[in-house]
């Protein structure tokens, strides 16, 4: 409370936002803010299919306080919302060849405690993850939906799937 990072965050808070919808294509920016010990590294991206860049860069700007309120005095935080996500931290998680765990930019939701019975359902289950996948690492916007609709399966299984925009085609597929 009351540090230079909490003002550098309060800094890029007021900014990241609008740069976010300002890139029409991707609704995704990075930036940086601070020195040494009090640098924030920060990353906004919308949901691939939004076509409404209020709604983007009002996401983007409720995360930040949330992120406040939900994880206080963290100062590395990433928040999923339906529209947005929005993600903090005092350490580089930006570059390249960083070799952060990967696992932390991975969400699973199974909103309908869904389960899967028998081989041939599970198979099918994997080519369709498998598949979309590989339509968002090709996508421009890295970003696709499907769904899997099919007798073995007790419900239709919806699936979306996006890596921010600055992955190359492999690496979002290795993702």
């Amino acid at each position: 409370s009351n540090s230079t990072y909490q003002a550098n965050l309060l800094l890029l808070s007021s900014t990241l936002p609008n740069k976010a919808v300002s890139n029409t294509t991707s609704l995704f920016a990075t930036a940086t803010t601070g020195d040494a010990l009090d640098i924030v590294y920060a990353l906004a991206l919308c949901r691939g299919d939004t076509t409404d860049a209020s709604d983007c860069e009002s996401c983007v700007a409720a995360a930040f306080p949330d992120a406040q309120q939900i994880c206080p005095y963290n100062k590395d935080a990433t928040l999923y919302y339906d529209a947005c996500m929005l993600r903090f931290s005092n350490h580089n998680f930006l570059l390249a060849n960083s070799t952060e765990d990967q696992k932390s930019w991975i969400t699973l939701r199974n909103n309908l405690n869904f389960t899967i019975g028998g081989d041939s359902a599970k198979h099918l289950l994997l080519m369709r993850l498998n598949s979309t996948a590989q339509a968002a690492a090709n996508s421009s916007r890295r970003f696709i939906t499907s769904r899997l609709g099919v007798d073995l399966v007790p419900t239709t299984v919806y699936c979306l799937m996006q890596c921010t925009p600055d992955l190359t085609p492999d690496d979002c597929a290795a993702c």
